[in-house]
């Protein structure tokens, strides 16, 4: 058992499932929630946790950056990705970023409670559903973690490849709006700089991009 666990998502009724599992099962003597990167990143420097649980699409700042931010600060702790996205991309900038493990969100409750208990006792957990090909590739010192084909890709700022991901996945500008919490003229606005940094003249073939460097599937 540890004592505090923060978990930081956007969505309250994740956290209050997975906080209930925590202190059922006895992993956790304490768990903590913010909704948004901003209060992680709060939470995080004042509880100084033991682990985080840690959502990748998160209001302000990515959770993958975020993890960046909280690692400068205090290397110590662990965080853990929580995560609906399974693209290679994800993992590997999640791990990089300082991540000890990866889980889907679809994942039952007791494969969550597992990886977590894995990362708690030192290990690196990977979610098994995700291809032992892939799994190994993230773990062989001999091989390099898989990044985008192009360049280009790293000229977006997050919230812009955040955006990139999301378009290309076909969802509605108000809807993308509604998930990260800003205007449907903002994300406009960022889909207009995303299209002129990558030299796509439209949607067409910003999907192709996308496709091309593996941010979703084709």
């Amino acid at each position: 058992m540890v004592k505090k666990i923060l978990l930081v998502d956007d969505h309250p009724a994740i956290r209050a499932s997975i906080g209930a599992e925590l202190l059922k099962k006895n992993i956790a003597e304490q768990v903590f929630e913010a909704g948004n990167s901003e209060e992680g990143f709060d939470q995080a420097m004042a509880l100084n946790p033991d682990l985080i649980v840690m959502d990748i699409s998160l209001y302000g700042a990515s959770g993958i950056e975020l993890t960046k931010k909280i690692l400068q600060k205090n290397p110590g702790i662990k965080i853990v990705m929580l995560s609906m996205y399974s693209k290679v991309i994800y993992i590997t900038e999640s791990l990089k970023a300082g991540a000890k493990g990866y889980i889907l969100k679809e994942a039952d409750m007791e494969s969550i409670m597992e990886g977590i208990k894995k990362v708690i006792s030192g290990e690196t957990y990977v979610d098994s559903r995700i291809s032992s090909k892939v799994i190994a590739s993230l773990i062989s010192p001999e091989e390099d973690l898989e990044q985008p084909e192009d360049s280009t890709y790293d000229t977006l700022s997050s919230r812009e490849q955040e955006i990139l991901r999301l378009l290309a996945e076909g969802r509605e500008i108000r809807d993308i709006a509604k998930e990260l919490c800003i205007s449907s003229k903002t994300v406009i606005n960022h889909r207009t700089n995303i299209m002129q940094k990558l030299n796509c003249s439209n949607m067409v073939e910003l999907i192709k991009y996308a496709i091309h460097i593996g941010l979703v599937d084709a």
